[in-house]
C-alpha cells in the first residue's frame, strides 16, 4: 500500500503539478511589485462579500462577489489577466472563481493567501 502511494507521488508528477501551479498563481509580493510598476496588464478582482470589501480591500480591486459571477461577465477582461482573491489561504472562493473564468476563456491567476496574506506582508489596504 505505501509503495503504491509513493509510486503515485513520483518526483516527475510533483514537478509537473508545481510547475502548473506556478503558472496560475501570484504571491502578494509579486503582485505588489506589479502594482508599484504601474503595470496595466491585469485587473484585480475581490470575490469576497461586498461587506468584506467595504471593510478593507487591496487598492484598485473591483468588488465582484463570486455569487454574482453569472450576472456580471462584463466585469472580466479578455485582454488582461484577471487576478482573483478571497479571504485567506483556506478560502475556496478564489479557486472557484478562477476555475469559472478559465472555463469561459478568460486569462486568470489567483492571489495565494488572499486578502489576509496581503495584509500580513504589510501591503496597503483601502477602505
Amino acid at each position: 500500500m505505501i509503495t503504491e502511494t509513493l509510486q503515485k507521488l513520483s518526483p516527475r508528477s510533483a514537478y509537473s503539478y508545481f510547475d502548473q501551479r506556478l503558472k496560475y498563481e501570484i504571491g502578494p509580493m509579486e503582485l505588489k511589485q506589479r502594482m508599484d510598476g504601474k503595470q496595466s496588464d491585469f485587473q484585480l478582482i475581490d470575490v469576497r462579500s461586498r461587506d468584506s470589501y467595504k471593510e478593507g480591500h487591496i487598492p484598485g480591486a473591483k468588488s465582484v462577489p463570486y455569487e454574482e459571477f453569472n450576472t456580471l461577465t462584463w466585469e472580466f477582461s479578455e485582454e488582461r489577466e484577471n487576478i482573483v482573491y478571497c479571504y485567506s489561504l483556506t478560502c475556496q472562493l478564489a479557486i472557484s472563481a478562477a476555475k469559472w473564468l478559465a472555463e469561459r476563456g478568460y486569462p486568470v491567476k489567483m492571489l495565494v493567501g488572499g486578502y489576509d496574506e496581503w495584509k500580513k506582508c504589510g501591503n496597503p489596504v483601502d477602505k
